[in-house]
């Protein structure tokens, strides 16, 4: 008797409480933090499709979210978030990503008080706010009402063009 036998015939109850259990362990930030920075834009991996029991998907990550990445079908070349528990890094390669030379930060004269800037947060929320302030390391960014101001680096600020 094999796994999915043995839930087939469990109570609805308990598997409503395995599902909780396995839903908060999924959702656990040091988790997904862990699965994340082994993966880098462009890395080829495969992925739990909508078929749990079938063959796992390839694809190829275009973007990384909070708690999903945005990985391309290699078939269909469609876009779809998939959680970071279900992927699975193709680790055929044999060499573990090795980041490039960023290219150089930007700098405090590259900003000014009034213009619109954004920036991932510690928790990888992207914000954007206004810079109020220009300080030697960091700018100060009036977010919203609720979330008022950061302190960030300029290194971590993005220009936000309104088109």
């Amino acid at each position: 008797m094999n796994i999915l036998d043995s839930l087939r015939q469990a109570p609805s109850a308990e598997l409503y409480r395995l599902y909780l259990a396995i839903g908060k362990m999924l959702d656990d930030p040091r988790r997904i933090l862990e699965i994340r920075q082994r993966l880098h834009l462009g890395m080829t991996v495969n992925y739990i499709g909508d078929n749990p029991l079938g063959p796992p998907v390839k694809g190829t990550i275009v973007e990384l979210r909070r708690t999903q990445a945005v990985v391309q079908d290699s078939a269909t070349l469609r876009h779809w978030s998939v959680l970071y528990a279900a992927i699975i890094p193709d680790t055929s390669s044999g060499q573990p990503h090795v980041e490039s030379t960023p290219p150089p930060g930007t700098q405090r004269e590259e900003f000014f008080i009034g213009e619109t800037v954004g920036f991932t947060d510690k928790h990888f929320s992207e914000r954007v706010g206004i810079i109020v302030r220009l300080n030697a390391k960091t700018a100060s960014i009036a977010v919203n009402d609720s979330d008022g101001h950061w302190r960030v680096s300029y290194a971590l600020l993005r220009k936000i063009v309104d088109i």
